[in-house]
């Protein structure tokens, strides 16, 4: 996979993972930093800061970074069910 082109200054940006919808970092008053991949052949977004913890846990793990995510999003998408039980 290819670097990603992280997006600034986006004032909706959102990440699909942790739910950010405002940069974290206390010195910068800015919108999320964002960037959109393809994974099961639609785009989700992710901030910069999910985006390296799962490239260091890919590489880590000997995965690709895209096994990576859509084994997160599984995790969330049967997480999201069995609290709506």
């Amino acid at each position: 996979m290819t670097k990603p082109n992280f997006t600034y200054n986006r004032p909706n940006s959102t990440c699909c993972f942790c739910h950010r919808t405002a940069n974290p970092h206390p010195d910068f008053d800015e919108p999320l930093v964002t960037t959109k991949i393809e994974t099961n052949n639609k785009r989700i977004e992710l901030c910069i800061n999910c985006y390296f913890d799962l490239e260091t846990f890919a590489q880590e793990s000997n995965k690709s970074f895209v096994e990576v995510v859509k084994e997160k999003e599984n995790l969330l998408r049967i997480l999201s069910n069995s609290s709506n039980v």
